[in-house]
């Protein structure tokens, strides 16, 4: 594999419904879209990174630097495999590193189709759902409780609560009750490692998994150490795919998504049938009318499958 030319692109598409969450508000999404030429065939890999640094400190702009860097590092270099590419990707910088792997992951193998269950996410006010969802998320606020026993009241589907960090020791009771509404796991309710430890060790049986601290090999062990059982894996939060294979062992792994396009949702997917969970994909059209990429998409039984993406770059604007 020989990289010879980087093409950047973005993409901007508003959402349908706006989307609020306790961290942000969003109106549109645009990300960044990578091009390397390999054997004068264009390769696309969709970078996760947002505009600014509200849920992750890599930005479209220091991706678009970073992606400069790795592939100034590996241009006109034979590289034998994923493996080998790994040395020239940047630990730093975690998404600007997975679109490389996801571009080489492409060029050495034959992407098929996958299936996988429908997992929905609910936000605030939300009670609604599709009848397809295998599995729906909800965004921790003052009043989940009562969302939760609503939906309780006419549906036992399995719920995961996403608390993205904001929760505190004085939130413990909260927890505690909620995990008595037979909740899959409850999702990132702390930043800090010592406060899982702490709620743990009060109520050990309340399911906890991780979503952002989720970063690397050792950070999971640490949580799975002390009795965290779930991770959330987001490819590009990790460094791409590859990174998947060496992740610790007696862990639930879910596939994470970061309200993407039909490039990244098809590697959310993807990973998502590998790890066997619910994951984070939604059917076609739930954020977004538009899409840079094309695919065909069948959803049967709550579970939905999609062909590999073929990237539109009549919809790109390069920069």
């Amino acid at each position: 594999m020989k990289c010879t030319e980087l093409n950047l692109y973005t993409y901007e598409a508003p959402f349908k419904v706006p989307i609020k969450t306790n961290l942000v508000q969003m109106h549109k999404r645009k990300v960044l879209v990578v091009g390397v030429v390999i054997d004068g065939v264009e390769y696309f890999a969709e970078v996760n990174s947002f505009e600014t640094p509200w849920y992750h400190y890599e930005t479209i702009a220091t991706s678009i630097e970073n992606c400069k860097v790795i592939f100034n590092n590996l241009k006109h270099i034979d590289i034998p495999s994923i493996k080998a590419l790994q040395h020239y990707l940047k630990t730093d910088a975690p998404n600007a590193s997975s679109a490389f792997d996801i571009i080489a992951y492409q060029y050495f193998n034959t992407l098929k189709n996958v299936t996988v269950p429908i997992g929905e996410t609910l936000h605030q006010g939300v009670l609604s759902f599709s009848q397809d969802a295998k599995r729906i998320k909800l965004k921790m606020h003052r009043n989940i409780i009562e969302q939760v026993e609503t939906i309780r009241k006419s549906s036992s589907i399995p719920i995961v609560i996403d608390a993205n960090g904001l929760l505190q020791e004085d939130h413990f009771e909260l927890l505690h009750t909620l995990a008595q509404y037979d909740i899959l796991y409850i999702e990132q309710p702390f930043q800090h490692i010592k406060l899982y430890d702490a709620l743990l060790k009060r109520y050990p049986n309340i399911p906890l998994a991780i979503d952002e601290s989720a970063i690397d090999y050792e950070t999971i062990l640490a949580f799975r150490n002390i009795g965290v059982s779930t991770a959330v894996i987001k490819y590009s939060r990790i460094g791409g795919i590859t990174k998947v294979q060496s992740l610790p062992k007696q862990m639930t792994y879910v596939s994470g998504g970061m309200y993407e396009f039909g490039l990244s949702k098809y590697m959310t997917a993807m990973l998502g049938e590998q790890f066997r969970t619910v994951p984070d994909v939604t059917n076609r059209g739930t954020y977004f009318e538009q899409d840079f990429t094309t695919y065909q998409e069948t959803v049967n039984d709550g579970c939905l499958t999609m062909t590999p993406p073929v990237v539109q770059k009549e919809r790109l604007k390069s920069l």
